[in-house]
């Protein structure tokens, strides 16, 4: 489960960062630039669009070519020499694209916990399903009713007009063919100069195709439930929403004070026959209501954009979004992410048991019977790392190369136990260093708390080892901060050598004392 984890830990944190600052430009842009609600609404509705959709456009499935890809594993170059190679290749380094995921010994850290919300989130997406499911059956089941049509109202804005006594607010029903539909109350009560201000406000819903964008909220509000930034977004939707229906609804009556009434008069009505507002369509919140009536009696002093200029800002807000995230956020590399998290992660016991035996025994004929059950050979083994660290530690060179012609990760890492070169690098097996290499081992891996393959070999004193791997493109001056165990050492191959000769060697090739 820690490759699943680390995937989504990183795609929601993307999901918040990317989200977080949209919101604060958009709130910047308010603040300096005057604009209607209309606009607002569409604005938010792409930020909402844009911020549950981008982070999923950085992942990548690129492999970033290692240094010693580059310059050749099998050539033995100075470091004039490979300086010259990288210089050469260097184009094709530089387009490489940055790569990150969450850090995966976080991840692993708090993976207990990471479960735990996994569940919740499960649990709260389908409540939020059923709630929804709920929500649209109750529709089916009003719509299939049958309901007192207002001839005279449905005439007015030439879509069909209903009155109901099942509901408690006025409310657009239906996709392809949308019905507005009154509480039979306010119908009843209000006079009919009231009731086409409400409807005009509904009809402006129509129009907008609100009903069809508010599905699409809710679809991805379903999966994105625990998201602030959602929750964010939706109440600036619908408050920039409701304020642009209201504004429509004045300009058709040409006469804000007249709309504004409506509105009061609608909500007195319903607290007199003690309705929750706050349950409303109309009216979500209380305080919401004075802020919507102050903006009908001032709606004319800001000209509504036309739909064109809407189009083309909405677009430019998701182009220049898409745009930065692809040039500044380190893109979400799969194969890169997976390999992390399969350094935290364990075969179960009776896999790993089989997965040993095999190795052990030379049977590649079970690793591929294990592998066609689906085992991962690359997931490590409870306390002896991935089928390729467990050949390389018992010197298995066929095994090793079989394990690589059935898709065994060279550069595979395990918690404990290092890489494949790490384990040849301290067991000082040249053979098996060379064997690796030049099947593409990348030199400068580094492995928490195990550190590189140079680290190793300098510290164990092994001085051919330390000589080869110079040889080979390893970095002399490559150092690592060990973790908080550790006491954050930081760790080089100079400082970390066993003997005086290891030390003399990494001098003469760079090594910083």
């Amino acid at each position: 489960m820690m490759i699943e984890y680390t995937l989504l830990t990183t795609l929601a944190f993307h999901h918040l960062v990317i989200g977080g600052l949209l919101i604060v430009c958009l709130w910047l842009l308010n603040l300096l630039v005057p604009s209607t609600a209309e606009l607002k609404s569409w604005l938010w509705m792409t930020a909402f669009v844009i911020s549950t959709l981008v982070p999923f456009s950085l992942v990548s499935f690129d492999v970033v070519p290692n240094v010693a890809s580059v310059i050749g594993v099998n050539e033995r170059v100075s470091i004039i020499d490979r300086t010259q190679a990288l210089s050469d290749n260097m184009p094709s380094l530089q387009a490489t694209e940055p790569y990150w995921h969450f850090p995966t010994s976080l991840v692993f850290t708090f993976s207990y916990l990471l479960s735990l919300l996994l569940g919740v989130w499960l649990v709260g997406t389908l409540w939020r399903a059923y709630s929804s499911f709920k929500t649209f059956a109750r529709t089916r089941q009003l719509i299939r009713t049958t309901l007192e049509k207002i001839p005279g109202l449905s005439d007015y804005i030439g879509v069909g007009v209903y009155a109901s006594s099942r509901v408690s607010s006025p409310l657009v029903i239906g996709l392809l063919t949308p019905k507005v539909i009154l509480p039979k109350s306010i119908t009843e009560q209000l006079p009919e100069v009231q009731l086409k201000a409400i409807l005009l406000h509904e009809y402006a819903h129509i129009q907008r195709k609100d009903n069809w964008f508010g599905l699409f909220q809710e679809l991805l509000a379903i999966l994105f439930w625990w998201s602030p930034v959602i929750r964010i977004l939706n109440k600036q939707i619908h408050v920039e929403r409701e304020i642009s229906c209201d504004l429509r609804a004045a300009a058709k009556l040409q006469n804000g004070k007249q709309y504004a009434q409506s509105l009061l008069d609608c909500a007195k009505l319903m607290v007199n026959e003690k309705r929750d507002v706050l349950a409303m369509g109309l009216f979500s919140k209380k305080k919401e209501l004075s802020h919507r009536v102050g903006a009908v009696l001032t709606y004319k002093t800001v000209k509504k954009p036309h739909a064109i200029i809407i189009t083309l800002l909405c677009l430019g807000l998701s182009v220049s979004t898409l745009q930065a995230a692809q040039s500044f956020s380190p893109k979400i590399n799969i194969r890169h992410t997976i390999a992390d998290a399969r350094h935290y992660s364990l075969l179960s016991y009776r896999d790993g048991l089989q997965l040993i035996n095999a190795v052990m025994s030379d049977d590649i004929n079970a690793i591929e019977a294990l592998q066609n059950s689906g085992v991962d050979i690359n997931t490590p083994a409870i306390g002896d790392g991935t089928a390729l660290i467990i050949a390389v530690k018992e010197n298995k060179a066929s095994m090793v190369e079989a394990l690589l012609n059935m898709g065994a990760d060279i550069d595979q890492s395990s918690e404990g136990d290092g890489n494949p070169l790490i384990a040849a690098a301290m067991s000082n097996n040249i053979s098996m260093a060379e064997l690796l290499l030049s099947n593409g081992a990348n030199i400068n891996a580094v492995v928490p708390r195990d550190e590189s393959a140079l680290i190793n070999a300098s510290r164990y004193g092994f001085s051919d080892m330390t000589q080869l791997l110079i040889d080979r493109g390893a970095d002399v001056n490559l150092a690592v901060t060990t973790g908080r165990s550790d006491g954050y050492e930081r760790r080089s191959p100079f400082n970390q050598a066993a003997t005086t000769e290891i030390k003399d060697l990494l001098v003469a090739n760079g090594a910083i004392k």
